[in-house]
């Protein structure tokens, strides 16, 4: 656009003197009525949307934790306490059977008897009717000589007729078997002695191989016992390590059939607060539905251009001053211009028409149109 200053009365011609030149343009593009009423549409949808106050959900939003889980945590912290009562009985089994072995300890009593001389310990194994023994003996072969011996002697030396003539003779004869009888009673106790003797020690001798059996006996069973003490604690100490790990697998078990029991609550309060938004964004969805429906569309455009321009040797003005000009007020010399057919291009294109003039001074309009 070209102008040139017009001093204070300048308004009348938009600043331009009388005898300067002044063209102004503008254009705008024009939309189809049918689209713009659609998008208006999908516009006052999404304003009424933005419109509508905060909404709160007023349902859960979070599934309580289920009952199978609760059981499980509660029953959590008696674990420790079990395995630690366990653990316990099985440390005392342990120490108890630890403390406990002595093999030799327990042997060593026996040993002592087993290994005693055994002439030592005879008289503990000697009959004590050893004296009554050796008392019958003596009784008994005494008995016998004055009831039998000793007459069938004496009505020997009678029968004899006292061979000697004297009764020295029958006396040096009774004395010898009294002193035979005496001989004979020694013998007959000197050997129930020896028998008695020989019987307490062999009984002595198996007395000691029986403590000394009795020893290793002894040591063996303490190392038995021993060994059963720590066996059943490290037995003890497996059942409840087993039963420890299998309360936990069953509290897991219970645990994890309370998660997906929760788990299902939690959907299924998911699905309805979707549900809610679902139907709280049904207009805006709608609205974007449609929105989407424009996409691959081509739609047909107009561009309209407007020209004015004012000249005082026959070229176009649109000043107010030429305004009044054209409508008559003016005075002056009329001049008409020319006006050319409209041209069409396919939509979307700009096409210009041929501009239209009017008398000089008057209004020169362009309208370009499809």
């Amino acid at each position: 656009m070209s102008t040139s200053a017009g001093g204070a009365l300048a308004f009348l011609n938009q600043g331009v003197t009388p005898g300067a030149t002044s063209n102004y343009s503008q254009s705008s593009t024009q939309l189809p009525s049918w689209y713009t009423d659609y998008t208006s549409q999908i516009l006052n949808t999404a304003a009424q949307f933005a419109a509508q106050p905060y909404q709160t959900y007023q349902g859960p939003r979070i599934a309580q934790q289920d009952q199978l889980t609760q059981d499980a945590y509660s029953q959590a912290p008696a674990l420790s306490s079990t395995a630690s009562g366990n653990t316990q009985a099985a440390s005392n089994l342990i120490q108890q059977g630890a403390s406990s072995n002595n093999p030799l300890g327990a042997a060593q009593p026996y040993l002592n008897s087993g290994t005693t001389p055994t002439y030592d310990t005879v008289n503990s194994y000697m009959n004590p009717y050893n004296q009554d023994v050796t008392s019958a003996i003596a009784n008994a072969a005494n008995t016998n000589f004055n009831n039998y011996t000793l007459p069938a002697l004496q009505s020997s030396i009678i029968g004899s007729g006292n061979i000697t003539g004297s009764s020295t003779e029958g006396a040096n004869l009774i004395e010898n078997a009294e002193q035979q009888n005496e001989q004979n009673i020694n013998n007959a106790q000197s050997q129930a002695l020896q028998s008695g003797y020989n019987s307490s020690l062999t009984a002595a001798q198996a007395g000691a191989q029986n403590n000394l059996t009795a020893a290793s006996t002894a040591g063996q069973l303490n190392s038995q016992g021993t060994t059963n003490a720590i066996n059943a604690g490290s037995a003890l100490s497996n059942v409840g390590t087993q039963g420890q790990a299998n309360q936990i697998a069953a509290e897991n078990q219970e645990n994890t059939l309370g998660q997906q029991n929760q788990g299902y609550n939690q959907s299924n309060l998911n699905l309805a607060y979707q549900d809610y938004l679902n139907q709280l964004n049904y207009p805006l969805t709608q609205a974007s539905e449609m929105q989407s429906a424009l996409n691959g569309i081509q739609v047909p455009e107009a561009t309209v251009q407007y020209q004015y321009g004012n000249s005082l040797n026959g070229s176009t003005t649109s000043s107010p001053l030429n305004t009044l000009l054209g409508t008559g007020v003016g005075t002056g010399a009329i001049n008409t211009g020319t006006s050319t057919g409209i041209s069409t291009a396919n939509p979307g294109n700009t096409v210009t028409t041929p501009t239209t003039f009017y008398r000089k001074g008057g209004l020169a309009h362009l309208r370009n149109s499809r």
